[in-house]
């Protein structure tokens, strides 16, 4: 079995690498740090490299701050890739891939299963669930801290618990971490109740840029950089802020647009029951899932929006 070898491979090694996706999320971070807490209670010599700084919603979650830069040379004899569909997503992180082994660990359908050992899993809800496993037949126990991390991973990428892509045994994943002093209000409090007020400003910025097409089947959410820096905002800021374009009644797929410091446009997905959107993302370089995806463009916003918009309306059933 894959994971049986994944384990060995864990066992055997002493230099580690973890590393995950640019543009960090809560299950990035968390499966990242629950694993790396894990295996420094193995006598690991460990490291998490990512691209980007920790947004702030997740540096209450323990050795949030020893995450490094891709910047130093290292020799690892393992590498763990998280949370990651493909080798460009990793960043300049991916320069550690070269002369080690290499564990995939995801539960994107878009997954390239670029590692020499793929554990992709696109019914899991989140990474951070298959990381429990994983540190479960490693046989290390689960402190609070790291089911925190697990714990952060899973309720971030099933929207609390409300996405599709929550199953029973996600939530029997949940009530053990919970049994072992995990606490879902602190949880809550940290990630979803101490917001900056500018990232107040950019929600209110979001909500009036909201347009709706194709009989309000669609909705779409448009950020430009100008905009961005008026209200003072960072990039994990907009992180969430396409939901409010998904909840409205009636709307299938919503769309978010934000334009990048380095002028690319990310591109956000969602719908909620009709659209695969995974599919949608892939015809312009990204990928994801049935029902949350992403993507990056280079070019002018409103040519990409006009572009998306038009992929997305040729996909719907006709009636």
């Amino acid at each position: 079995m894959i994971v049986e070898a994944a384990v060995e491979l864990i066992k055997e090694s002493s230099n580690i690498a973890i590393l995950s996706h640019i543009m960090p999320d809560g299950d990035n971070i968390g499966s990242c740090l629950a694993l790396y807490n894990a295996l420094l209670g193995l006598g690991k010599n460990v490291v998490v490299v990512q691209d980007d700084d920790v947004p702030e919603a997740y540096r209450f979650l323990k050795n949030s701050n020893r995450i490094v830069k891709p910047e130093g040379n290292y020799d690892f004899d393992l590498v763990i890739a998280l949370d990651c569909g493909d080798i460009g997503r990793l960043g300049k992180s991916a320069k550690y891939l070269k002369n080690s082994k290499v564990i995939n660990i995801d539960h994107h359908i878009s997954n390239t299963n670029f590692g020499h050992y793929n554990i992709v899993d696109t019914n899991a809800s989140a990474t951070a669930e298959l990381v429990y496993e994983l540190i479960n037949k490693l046989e290390i126990a689960l402190d609070k801290d790291i089911c925190e991390c697990i714990y952060t991973g899973i309720v971030t990428d099933t929207g609390q618990f409300q996405y599709s892509n929550t199953t029973s045994l996600t939530h029997r994943i949940a009530a053990d971490l919970i049994s072992k002093g995990v606490e879902p209000a602190k949880i809550y409090k940290d990630i979803y109740q101490n917001n900056s007020i500018s990232k107040m400003k950019l929600i209110g910025e979001a909500l009036n840029s909201i347009e709706l097409h194709y009989n309000n089947k669609v909705a779409s959410i448009t950020l430009t950089k100008k905009l961005v820096e008026q209200v003072g905002a960072k990039d994990e800021d907009a992180d969430g802020l396409i939901n409010f374009a998904r909840d409205i009644r009636g709307v299938e797929v919503a769309l978010l647009f934000r334009e990048t410091e380095d002028g690319k446009i990310k591109i956000g997905f969602r719908s909620k029951d009709l659209i695969n959107v995974n599919e949608i993302a892939q015809k312009f370089g990204g990928g994801g899932h049935k029902r949350a995806a992403g993507a990056t463009a280079i070019g002018e916003i409103k040519n990409i929006k006009d572009k998306v918009i038009e992929a997305v309306i040729s996909v719907f059933p006709v009636v």
